[in-house]
């Protein structure tokens, strides 16, 4: 089995063709929804929703980063704070140890001036030295006091100007970091900024896809409603009606309990879109949907008219309508053409079709008759030779048989016939319609 036979099953397996129900007054009528119209019909559903999962995906992607990024600059702000804190304590404490080393100062030059006073007292001890060496010794023990206070004093001092050059070094490091949370600080900020902007062009850039969306609709609607019309006017050429190319909608069968078979129903709510953009997108879908459905139907249609030419190579020895009989030469209804050519010129189908007839059939002689579907057959008779049988699938420019002057005949001919309905009209209109679709196809072949 190929591929295409597997695809057309699956196709057929999950779209079978649909009929809906309507009623209106005391008529009931019904409308057929192919599988094709329902393949259509769901792949624009596909992917209608994959879009809107993929951008509302981005955008998710887009306010997380945001989120996170804000988070950061919060934290940023809150180190900034700390770090102004611990600056501030700080700065507290540097003030504490200046109004100690002011009193330290101050307790320096009280020390000094007794230190004055002592060296006076020494003086007048050593003066009076003489008069006592007890004093003496006293004022040398005071001495050797006075000196152990100095050094102790001197020790003190020398702790707090170390412990300033700590506080110092504390100080230049809490600067330097505060630097640089400053500049991450400014870094986070133009992060944002730029994430703003990107969530702005990535808006747009939604928007603009909205835009050539609806574009691309307009133009496939305006595609379809040209080829349609170029169709219809293919119709008219070989005298076709709408009505008589188009298969009617069948009517619903009756199952045994008198009710109609394949029955729908359920209740009706209407689709109210949240964005009116969206509700004028989906207008436009179904709009275009409903051509699209047209155009695949009346080309399938077109696809099985014969609108090709039985041989490659002939001339027309007699046409179509009233004519003088060719044997006994009285007036008489010639129900086909006459397209003549050399013996054992290879014929065609003119379309694609359904072998019906294959064989002798009185005046024709040797005939085939083909079903192309929608009450649209051709015959060609007079052939010498048949090359398919009953039952036989044809494509279109399939070789059915080859010409001859079988039947009534005067000589080499095949004579052509289109019939609707049972009804013989002018295969010239059918291949005349025919030059104007291939020569149409062949350009476009030709430009792609």
């Amino acid at each position: 089995m190929s591929a295409f036979e597997r695809g057309r099953r699956l196709i057929e397996k999950w779209f079978p063709d649909r009929h809906i129900l309507v009623r209106s007054n005391d008529s009931v009528s019904q409308v057929r929804i192919g599988k094709y119209a329902q393949l259509t019909l769901a792949s624009v559903g596909v992917l209608a929703i994959t879009w809107t999962v993929g951008v509302s995906g981005y955008s998710w992607y887009l306010d997380q980063r945001l989120a996170a990024r804000e988070e950061q600059l919060f934290r940023s702000e809150l180190s900034y704070n700390q770090l102004i804190a611990r600056v501030t304590e700080s700065q507290r404490r540097f003030g504490e140890i200046t109004s100690q080393m002011e009193d330290t100062h101050r307790n320096l030059l009280s020390m000094a001036e007794k230190n004055l006073m002592l060296q006076a007292r020494v003086q007048d001890y050593t003066s009076k030295l003489a008069v006592s060496e007890k004093e003496k010794v006293q004022i040398s023990a005071l001495r050797t006091s006075m000196d152990n206070q100095m050094n102790a004093l001197q020790t003190q001092i020398d702790g707090i100007t170390n412990r300033n050059l700590a506080l110092r070094d504390e100080l230049e490091t809490v600067e330097t970091v505060m630097s640089r949370v400053m500049r991450e600080r400014d870094q986070a900020m133009q992060r944002s900024k730029k994430l703003q902007s990107e969530l702005g062009e990535a808006r747009q850039r939604i928007a603009d896809l909205h835009t050539i969306q609806k574009q691309a609709m307009q133009r496939v609607a305006e595609t379809a409603d040209s080829t349609i019309l170029e169709l219809e006017s293919v119709l008219e050429m070989t005298g076709l009606t709408m009505d008589e190319v188009i298969t009617p909608p069948m009517k619903p069968q009756a199952s045994g309990s008198g009710e109609v078979a394949g029955g729908v129903g359920g209740p009706f709510v209407a689709f109210e879109p949240e964005n009116p953009e969206d509700e004028q997108f989906v207008n436009v879908a179904l709009a275009v949907g409903d051509r699209m459905d047209q155009l695949v139907s009346l080309h399938e249609r077109i696809k099985r008219t014969p609108l090709g030419e039985p041989a490659d190579s002939y001339y027309l020895s007699s046409s179509f309508g009233k004519r003088k009989d060719p044997i006994n030469g009285k007036w008489a209804f010639h129900s086909g053409v006459d397209l003549a050519g050399p013996m054992k010129t290879p014929i065609y189908a003119t379309a694609p079709g359904k072998v019906v007839f294959a064989g002798w059939s009185g005046k024709y002689g040797k005939m085939v008759e083909i079903d192309h579907g929608n009450g649209l057959r051709t015959r060609f008779g007079h052939l010498y030779k048949v090359l398919v049988k009953k039952g036989d699938e044809v494509n279109l420019k399939g070789k059915i048989a080859l010409m001859g002057s079988t039947g009534r005949s005067t000589g080499s001919h095949v004579h052509y016939e289109v019939l609707v309905h049972d009804k013989q009209v002018d295969p010239i209109k059918f291949i005349e319609a025919g030059h104007y679709v291939f020569k149409n196809e062949q350009e476009t072949a030709d430009n792609d």
